[in-house]
């Protein structure tokens, strides 16, 4: 019997097993850039065919952009070993199992379809939470802002998908309580309610 888990997800949330499996691929070479053994493992527990993406030039820009964000994030927690790291898009990221301190409180952010599918293969813990919203919603920042402190690293991984009255209108709608100190990923143009403070 196949207990393969299959991915029920609409086109701009699939983008998100592109680099899940550049990080599986790269896991399985000798001299690995990147090691991620937990990536080969959801990549072998789920029924898709990967091997469409196998001459893909973005597999390579996938697994640059995550050693980049691995190694910011990870000199973030050096300099704030108690900080807050939200992943927006986290898709089947897996950031938390390579570069956590053992101390940071982590919040992973995505879409409803992605959030279920991630709950395959991760679980909330104390210092670990997915939260299934748009990131254009105003109920996750009020959430994070009640359980966790400051400062607060934001870490948009891959595409973010917004509805489209939402990308030609406002764009993202500030929440009442904008979170203090939160820098935006590099690469990330910060919603308008975190550009008021941090840096990229």
């Amino acid at each position: 019997m196949d207990d393969r888990k299959k991915p029920r997800l609409g086109t701009v949330q699939e983008t998100l097993l592109i680099p899940l499996y550049a990080r599986a691929v790269e896991n399985r070479k000798e001299h690995a850039l990147l090691r991620d053994p937990r990536a080969e493992e959801i990549v072998a527990s789920i029924d898709y065919d990967f091997g469409r993406f196998d001459d893909l030039p973005s597999l390579t820009g996938a697994l640059l952009r995550t050693l980049l964000f691995d190694r910011w994030v990870t000199d973030f927690l050096s300099a704030h070993p108690d900080a807050t790291v939200v992943e927006i898009g986290t898709g089947l990221n897996t950031r938390h199992e390579r570069v956590d301190n053992g101390r940071a409180r982590w919040y992973e952010l995505d879409l409803p379809d992605v959030i279920g599918l991630r709950r395959n293969f991760f679980t909330d813990s104390p210092r670990r939470t997915m939260v299934a919203a748009s990131v254009t919603e105003r109920a996750w920042a009020a959430e994070v802002a009640s359980h966790a402190t400051g400062p607060y690293l934001f870490v948009r991984g891959g595409r973010t998908a917004l509805p489209p009255r939402t990308r030609r209108a406002r764009g993202h709608r500030p929440p009442r309580r904008p979170l203090p100190g939160c820098p935006a990923g590099p690469g990330h143009r910060r919603p308008r309610f975190l550009r008021h403070s941090g840096t990229a």
